[in-house]
């Protein structure tokens, strides 16, 4: 079970390799984007989350601009569907025990390399994967022992996907859409949704 502390500690590190990398391109930088993203998001595996629906997604972001092509993108992702824990079960093992219904929550740190191209009309589009680490909860699963959350967790690959249009000289408008390709699960994971940014 991953504790608080251990999260913070990994969260350091990708922080600090984070920085590194920014300071290594510090003078070719045009300009910092700090966003706001919100829309759908899927069960992250489609197959072993039985009778998944589709819930709601939130994130912040903050982008750094090496130059016209190449960005990096450091994200906070907040999502959460409902599934049958029971039918889970069931597929795995063969028996169906356990709640019905219940709803699973995912957060996940994320950085990722995105390789702009510039469309009509002042939009863009940009692509590009990168690296990321997840925590995953199902409502009201605990550690037996301790009575606390019980936690799922493992590193991600995201893969995004972005179109935007900058409006002004600060105000940034577009969607962002993508999916987390996590080990261990077969696929899933999308997001879909409108986000703003301010450029300064």
């Amino acid at each position: 079970m991953l504790v608080l502390g251990e999260f913070i500690q990994i969260m350091k590190k990708q922080i600090l390799i984070l920085l590194f990398i920014i300071s290594s391109f510090s003078v070719s930088a045009q300009s910092y984007d700090i966003g706001i993203h919100g829309g759908v998001f899927t069960p992250i595996d489609f197959w072993y989350y039985v009778d998944g629906e589709i819930g709601a997604s939130t994130g912040i972001k903050f982008n750094y601009h090496f130059n016209e092509k190449l960005t990096l993108s450091s994200n906070y992702f907040h999502g959460y569907f409902h599934f049958s824990p029971a039918g889970a079960e069931e597929r795995i093992n063969g028996q169906r025990i356990g709640r019905e219904r219940s709803r699973a929550t995912y957060n996940a740190v994320s950085f990722v390399f995105l390789r702009k191209f510039k469309l009509k009309n002042n939009w863009e589009f940009h692509a590009g994967t990168g690296v990321g680490y997840f925590l995953e909860h199902w409502e009201g699963e605990k550690n037996y022992l301790s009575g606390i959350k019980r936690y799922k967790r493992d590193f991600t690959m995201p893969i995004e996907v972005n179109f935007n249009k900058q409006v002004n000289e600060n105000l940034v408008i577009g969607i962002k859409s993508g999916v987390f390709l996590t080990p261990f699960y077969i696929f899933g994971g999308f997001h879909l949704g409108p986000e703003i940014s301010y450029r300064f």
